[in-house]
């Protein structure tokens, strides 16, 4: 039997409405581990803070953010920290309902049912 490489696939997000012609880069293909344990610490409101530091420490590859002051946000989990409530969201939740291969993430649910990955989001798997 010959051997068969695990894929290393990147997600191309490129975001829409209010976030219009932000774009970013992330691992899609993380082990199960470190998918199980972003979803634990999203879920429990003591650890969400470092469920997006490790988003953007472990996921996140690359994102053309400009602070206000036009000066580029790293993209990384301070980064990742620096970023509105929705946008920070929408990006984890586009991100979450690709990798896991659900079309919507219901977690990621804004008041009024919609969420941010179904309305400002496009997403492209290289």
């Amino acid at each position: 039997m010959s051997g068969w490489t695990v894929p290393q696939r990147e997600l191309h997000i490129n975001l829409e409405g209010d976030f219009g012609g932000a774009e970013l880069v992330c691992k899609l293909d993380v082990s199960i581990g470190t998918f199980v344990e972003l979803q634990k610490l999203s879920a429990q409101e003591n650890t969400i803070i470092n469920s997006y530091e490790k988003f953007g420490e472990e996921i996140l590859i690359s994102w053309n953010f400009l602070d206000g002051n036009g000066k580029a946000l790293p993209p990384n989990g301070k980064g990742m920290l620096a970023l509105s409530p929705g946008l920070a969201i929408g990006i984890l939740g586009a991100w979450t309902s690709q990798a896991s291969g659900n079309p919507i993430d219901s977690s990621n649910e804004l008041q009024d049912g919609s969420t941010l990955a179904e309305e400002s989001t496009k997403t492209e798997t290289k």
